[in-house]
């Protein structure tokens, strides 16, 4: 059986509607309206151990409701979660030590305090022995590079620093699960560079599970081979993740450039064959892998060349046209 067993899982909220103004509250008070929103609604996966897993939607997809059901701080209406064994929503306390979550818009450390303080406090809550807490606090704070704010109240940390504070909270008591809610929300490039390397490197020491949800795609690119992708709370996609970005957008972009400028009526026949743009000795084109390699044959038989390179396009774009229109990629 999987570490994470998510079986059929389904949240709806029950919503009171009604039309704006006089008429729409007079109405409501005597036959008021509701309608159910499914925010997940049948999602199914499974998650082995020591597994980087990313959760990828829109704004309002479901994504940290999932999450919520999973460490059993929502109870579903119906489906059911197992979790190295355990049921999230009995909040058995051998299961709540072996679970962490940070939320990249919710802080969960002391604001006037610093944050060895609260380091402290979670050292008592769990339990922790001074040898572990000292040796894995000392590991956490160099990775993180985060000694010298130690001692600073939270509030006075800027965004980043409370964020690296945060996993350091949460990987205190050495979880075997670690829920990432946009963990680099609002983060500058380093800090974000930063907070990745670190996840990657907890990860390969101490096979601990990382579920990740993130809008920075560099953030699931560099740490998740594996994505669920939930669109309006359903499951649309579990697999490869650079295999879903090559099915919604399988062409590269090529740019060659000659050493020597070509024949010209041999160029324009090359041009009839693909779709390229020549500008002098440049050659550009957004084609498909096979069309790449069978056009570089073509070129180099013309001339060598002096430059060339082979790019994937934009991921980001990618995943906006994918969201647009799941079903245009999926169905075929």
């Amino acid at each position: 059986m999987s570490f994470i067993q998510v079986n059929r899982l389904t949240k709806h909220f029950k919503i009171f509607k009604r039309e704006a103004g006089l008429k729409g509250a007079l109405q409501s008070f005597f036959n008021r309206q509701y309608e159910n929103v499914y925010a997940v609604d049948d999602c199914s996966l499974s998650i082995n151990k020591g597994e980087i897993i990313g959760i990828l939607g829109e704004n309002g997809a479901g994504k940290t409701t999932l999450i919520k059901m999973m460490v059993g701080l929502l109870h579903p209406s119906s489906g059911s979660v197992l979790i190295d064994g355990y049921n999230p929503w009995q909040r058995k306390n051998n299961f709540l030590k072996n679970i962490s979550i940070v939320m990249g818009q919710k802080n969960q450390l002391w604001w006037d305090i610093p944050a060895s303080e609260s380091f402290l406090l979670n050292k008592s809550i769990y339990n922790i022995s001074d040898s572990d807490f000292n040796n894995r606090l000392d590991e956490l704070v160099e990775m993180l590079d985060v000694k010298e704010k130690l001692n600073v109240q939270v509030r006075r940390l800027s965004l980043g620093e409370r964020m690296k504070m945060e996993i350091i909270a949460c990987l205190l008591h050495s979880p075997k699960i670690v829920f990432l809610d946009e963990p680099t929300l609002g983060l500058d490039i380093i800090s974000q560079s930063k907070i990745r390397d670190f996840i990657k490197y907890h990860n390969k020491e101490h096979q601990t599970t990382f579920i990740i949800t993130s809008h920075y795609i560099k953030d699931i690119q560099e740490l998740c081979k594996r994505v669920y992708v939930i669109n309006k709370g359903k499951g649309l996609y579990d697999g490869d993740f650079s295999n879903l970005i090559k099915k919604i957008n399988p062409k590269s972009k090529l740019i060659f450039q000659f050493n020597n400028i070509p024949n010209q009526k041999i160029l324009s026949t090359i041009k009839d064959k693909y779709d390229i743009k020549i500008n002098g000795l440049q050659i550009t084109g957004e084609l498909a892998e096979d069309s790449i390699k069978l056009l570089l044959i073509d070129l180099l038989k013309i001339d060598y060349s002096k430059n060339f390179k082979i790019d994937e396009l934009p991921v980001e774009e990618a995943m906006k046209s994918f969201f647009t229109n799941p079903n245009l990629f999926l169905n075929d």
